[in-house]
Order: C-alpha cells, then sequence, then structure tokens
C-alpha cells in the first residue's frame, strides 16, 4: 500500500507540474522595467517582449515604474502573485540599492526570485572633456594632479557601487557626483561638469563610438574579446574590480521551481532570435547562459558585496 500511495502520490504531483507548466501563461503577462523609456534596459525589454508574444501566444505588457534607484519598480514587483504573470527586468541595481536603503518595503534575498540572466557585459570607465588621459594608468596619475568627479546615475546606482570599487581599489582621491540617471551623467560628463563615469557597454559605447567620450577601461583583469582596443584595469595593476554588469529577469518570491525553470527556458529562446543577437552585437554584450539556481548564486553574491562595500566606504550613512 504504501509503495502504490508512494506512486499516486508522486505521479499526482507529476501531472501538477506539468499542468501548471502547460497552462503558463494564461493570460497577459506584465513585465516591470524600473527606468524610464527609451534606455537601455528599456530598449532590452521591448523587443524581448515581441519575441516572448510569438513564444506563449499572449500579450506582455511592459510597464515603466522609475524612481528610488529602481525600487519602486521592484517593489511592485514582489507584491505580485507569483504566478509568473509578473516579472522584473532590472540591472544589477537590484542588488546594490538594498545596500544603502534602509526603509526597503521588501526583503531582497526571500521575496525576489531570480529567474534569468539576460545580458552581461562588463562594466567601462569613460572619461569626458576635461580627462586628457587616454588610458586608466594615464587616469590614475591624473587624478593624483588635480580633483576628480566621478557622475553617477544616482544614490545606490550599480555605477555608484563600481565608482566607490574603483575609487577603493586605486586609492583614488576622487569624489562621486550624483545624477538623476545615465543621461544625466554623461550630458554632465560630456560638457565637463564631472570628469568620468562608469557604466555597461550598451549604456556608454554609443557616446565612444562618436566620439563624445573615450573609454579608458574595461574593468576587468584583461581586455574584452569585443573591445580589443580598450585597455583593461588590470594591465594598470589594479584589481578587485572586476564585477561584471548584467540584466535579469526577477520574479516574486515563492515561485514554483518547474514554472521558474520553465521562464527561464524561454527567456533564453527569446534572447536566441536573431533580433536580440543584433542587438547584443550593438551593445557588444553576451547573452547570459546559467539555470535560476546559477544565477540566484550570482545574485546573492553580489547583495554581499556591495553591502560590504557600503559598510566599507561609509556609502548611506
Amino acid at each position: 500500500m504504501r509503495t502504490i500511495f508512494g506512486a499516486t502520490l508522486a505521479a499526482t504531483l507529476s501531472a501538477t507540474v506539468a499542468f501548471a507548466q502547460d497552462s503558463f501563461p494564461s493570460g497577459p503577462v506584465t513585465i516591470i522595467v524600473p527606468y524610464g523609456t527609451g534606455g537601455s534596459t528599456d530598449t532590452t525589454a521591448r523587443p524581448l517582449a515581441i519575441e516572448l508574444e510569438e513564444i506563449w501566444g499572449q500579450p506582455v505588457i511592459i510597464e515603466n515604474k522609475p524612481g528610488a534607484g529602481s525600487m519602486i519598480g521592484t517593489t511592485e514587483m514582489t507584491q505580485a502573485e507569483p504566478d509568473g504573470h509578473t516579472l522584473l527586468i532590472n540591472t544589477a541595481a537590484i542588488s546594490t540599492a538594498p545596500a544603502i536603503q534602509s526603509d526597503l518595503q521588501y526583503d531582497p534575498e526571500t521575496d525576489v526570485t531570480p529567474i534569468s540572466l539576460l545580458i552581461t557585459s562588463p562594466y567601462v570607465l569613460v572619461g569626458g572633456a576635461k580627462v586628457e588621459s587616454t588610458d586608466f594608468a594615464g587616469f590614475i596619475e591624473e587624478a593624483q594632479e588635480r580633483p576628480m568627479f566621478m557622475a553617477t546615475a544616482g544614490p545606490g546606482s550599480s555605477g555608484h557601487f563600481m565608482s566607490e570599487l574603483v575609487i577603493e581599489a586605486a586609492d583614488l582621491p576622487a569624489d562621486v557626483i550624483h545624477f538623476s540617471g545615465g543621461g544625466e551623467s554623461m550630458t554632465n560628463l560630456m560638457g565637463g561638469h564631472a570628469d568620468t563615469y562608469i557604466s555597461t557597454t550598451a549604456s556608454v559605447m554609443p557616446y565612444v563610438n562618436d566620439g563624445r567620450a573615450k573609454a579608458l577601461a574595461v574593468l576587468a583583469p584583461e581586455r574584452f574579446e569585443l573591445l580589443p582596443d580598450v585597455p583593461s584595469s588590470g594591465e594598470a595593476g589594479v584589481t578587485g574590480v572586476d564585477i561584471n554588469g548584467w540584466v535579469a529577469v526577477f520574479g516574486p518570491g515563492g515561485m514554483d521551481p518547474a514554472l521558474v525553470e520553465q521562464i527561464n527556458d524561454d527567456f533564453a529562446t527569446a534572447m536566441a532570435s536573431e533580433r536580440m543577437t543584433e542587438q547584443l552585437e550593438q551593445n557588444f554584450a553576451v547573452a547570459g547562459d546559467l539555470s535560476p539556481a546559477e544565477f540566484r548564486e550570482i545574485y546573492l553574491r553580489d547583495l554581499n558585496t556591495w553591502e560590504d562595500l557600503a559598510a566599507t566606504r561609509g556609502i548611506g550613512q
């Protein structure tokens, strides 16, 4: 009887999981983008939505919910039902902002389900009109001779934390200056009101390619294969700054693991489309290729890394 019951229970659970997967999505899927329209995250999400509509046979709606270092949109996602019909596409800011926001309305470890790593790319340090150096070693020397101001897209942004990490690792006598987004940061960089800005390839390379900014370094031990002409921070002897930027999919806490696996697979299929492959090439980025469990490890590691850095640097205090 025990053997028969166990077999029956296993079959029932298997059927339940299969039904849950086969029935998703049962209606429109909303993807929250916690930034304004036109930014690099938004321009990734919108073509992805087209691909996902073909895979799922249901409407995929992009909702822009900017503000509070991406935490407004992220918080809304955590309050949704964990059935996969409300998802979030966010950058690594989802792992940096909690380090300085004491009034966070969710637990970043238990109320968030990491689902799929979509895109990875190294961070790039770019210089503006006032910077005379052409590489990272020269920039370090220049920073010893005059005050340097490193622009960020706002307190708690990934660029903010990467700037603090570079200041710490390279022992730079530099200060961060916050703006209300990447666009405003680049505008002030080009206008000479800030010296440098750090962000991912998708955000900065269009400015580098048309000569409005110059790439001083890829923050990595070695040169990035898609940007072979840009020196690495490792070449200047600076270590400990090789943390990649990423764009990823998240859901509310408590999602069924089988559903998470299905959504991960579906996003991988969408990312492999011709449309998304071309966009990756244009942005000098690569597609992520991790299981949900592997990506969860990266997400949790980054949460701890930025929390430790915030304590060390006194960020947010």
